[in-house]
């Protein structure tokens, strides 16, 4: 009740602000739908409704001489209860805080991270979750939609800087788990660098101590093209890290596509990964989007390396 109270208040308060043209932005999207996963490992729920809303509050200004500076706060509110979430609702971690200028941007703060926005490293991604288990296994930081937790991350910091120059960018992370060097956790440091012409787009990432562990390195290699204006193929490849017993995640490899007919996006991937622990090495997944005109109607069917099924069908929409 506290979260809906204050989150309430905040977007009161900034629909005035936003009316006077200062900078303020609200955006976001909601989803909501079904999500079936038969695990076989765990007493849960075969199916369970899933609902998300997110709301990003960003603000800028810029100075006479044409440098930008800007913020970004989020609310987010997830159904608990879902297979493999356990987010609920609130204000997320401290600020994002950044500035921008002649394709240069730094930022401070609960950033961005180098490895997890490279350009194509989510392709084989679909459904109503976003989900895909040709994903890297690997831990890593990202900018965090809940608020921190965890005693050995609950004052993380991050600095992230990207550039971008005619095709390319490049971008560069560092992530303190905790700053005060209390704990005995390692920082995070990642790079990337992408290409993108008009039909192909090639990514590379590494990241060293993912999530803080020690050891935990991976890097990961992509290319795509587009072609016809509705077809997409891509290739990724990962060099995972390890788990938090210390155990290889392997390598993954996806090959994946997307096609575009009328208002229908039809997607497919078909991932393996070489984890010693697997009951199988080969995980796939097909799914659907239907454009209704400001949301989609979208769903998948995919397996994973237990030889579980996820499913999932729903609404999304972005404002």
């Amino acid at each position: 009740m506290k979260n809906v109270l204050f989150a309430t208040t905040v977007l009161a308060s900034l629909a005035t602000v936003a009316s006077a043209e200062t900078g303020v932005k609200i955006g976001g999207y909601g989803r909501f739908g079904l999500v079936h996963y038969s695990d076989r490992t765990a007493p849960l729920n075969d199916t369970t409704v899933h609902t998300r809303l997110r709301l990003n509050i960003d603000a800028k200004t810029e100075t006479d001489s044409g440098v930008v500076f800007g913020a970004r706060l989020r609310i987010q509110d997830q159904s608990r209860g879902t297979h493999g979430s356990t987010t609920g609702g609130g204000v997320n971690a401290p600020a994002l805080l950044y500035t921008e200028y002649e394709g240069l941007r730094v930022e401070v703060g609960n950033t961005n991270t180098a490895f997890d926005t490279a350009a194509l490293i989510y392709g084989s991604e679909m459904g109503l979750t976003d989900k895909s288990f040709g994903d890297s296994r690997t831990s890593f930081f990202a900018f965090e939609s809940a608020p921190y937790s965890g005693v050995s991350t609950k004052d993380r910091m991050g600095v992230f800087a990207s550039y971008k120059f005619e095709g390319f960018q490049v971008r560069a992370s560092f992530v303190t788990p905790d700053q005060t060097g209390a704990l005995p956790v390692e920082e995070e440091s990642s790079i990337a660098v992408d290409y993108k012409t008009d039909q192909f787009t090639v990514s590379a990432a590494a990241v060293q101590n993912g999530a803080g562990r020690a050891d935990n390195d991976a890097w990961f290699i992509g290319g795509a093209y587009t072609g016809m204006e509705n077809l997409t193929v891509g290739l990724n490849y990962f060099d995972e890290g390890i788990n938090a017993g210390g155990v290889s995640m392997g390598s993954t490899a996806v090959l994946y596509g997307n096609y575009k007919m009328g208002a229908t996006t039809l997607k497919g991937y078909v991932a393996n990964n070489d984890h010693v622990n697997n009951l199988t090495d080969t995980a796939f997944g097909i799914g659907a989007d239907y454009d209704l005109g400001g949301a989609k109607l979208t769903g998948s069917i995919q397996r994973d390396y237990n030889e579980d099924t996820w499913a999932d069908v729903g609404v999304r929409f972005n404002f």
